[in-house]
């Protein structure tokens, strides 16, 4: 009987995961494109994400302004970037008027943030020469300088273009668990996804990669670190060294 009840579990389980079943294009990420992001930014908003001056604060809902998850993996040949937002491209204010564009994907090695960007509107990798802040439009953290400084880089204004980063959208309507107002139709939630070569970032996994973006007011940031992959070497040294402390703790 133990048995036939794990099993209905284990049955209700996956029949509920493949009615919010999601697949990825280019990666397999999981069974969710929202990650601990999801309805916050790593930043101190003044009263609060979604409140003055982003374009929340007249009621409009921060949930149509959320960036709601950044992916990164990689194999032998490639780095898999996603990102999911509640807007695709652009989302526009019908308070203030203002349309804010999505910003692009910047990342570095080591420390370093802004050496690399995926061109949202073009899909293509570039080297990174300057780059703006947020867009300077009612609406915006533009005028609040710490926000303005902490949000960062919004879109490459110059560079070189290193290749194609392959990019694919998907509009999934319906994953947004916990809608904020006034959305009241389950939320809408958008998922880019670029397969870049590693050779045209030549990252030999051993520095970590931070990532970061923003949406053009500056209502929300997301960033990311993948971390360095040990060597080799490192991987056997701390195999013998947990395969020691088991045979010390047998001999207790």
């Amino acid at each position: 009987m133990k048995f036939f009840a794990v099993l209905t579990v284990m049955m209700t389980l996956l029949l509920a995961g493949s009615a919010m079943g999601f697949s990825w294009n280019y990666y397999d990420h999981g069974a969710t494109p929202f990650d601990a992001n999801n309805n916050t930014a790593p930043i101190e908003y003044p009263y609060g994400v979604g409140y003055l001056p982003s374009p929340g604060h007249i009621g409009e809902g921060g949930e149509k302004f959320d960036l709601e998850g950044l992916f990164v993996a990689f194999d032998t040949d490639y780095m898999y970037v996603a990102l999911t937002n509640s807007y695709g491209m652009s989302s526009t204010s019908s308070s203030w008027g203002t349309t804010f564009r999505q910003g692009d994907i910047f990342f570095g090695f080591g420390g370093q943030q802004n050496t690399y960007a995926i061109d949202v509107s073009s899909g293509n990798l570039q080297s990174v020469t300057s780059w703006n802040y947020i867009q300077n439009q009612p609406g915006s953290y533009y005028k609040h300088i710490p926000v303005r400084w902490r949000v960062g880089a919004f879109e490459v204004s110059a560079g070189t273009i290193l290749g194609s980063a392959n990019q694919t959208m998907t509009f999934w309507d319906g994953l947004e668990t916990n809608p904020l107002a006034p959305d009241a139709t389950g939320g809408d939630t958008y998922v880019f996804e670029w397969k870049i070569d590693r050779n045209l970032i030549g990252w030999d996994g051993s520095s970590d990669i931070f990532f970061h973006s923003t949406l053009g007011c500056g209502n929300d940031l997301i960033e990311y670190s993948y971390p360095a992959i040990p060597e080799p070497s490192t991987m056997i040294l701390l195999g013998l060294g947990l395969l020691g402390a088991g045979m010390i703790a047998r001999r207790k």
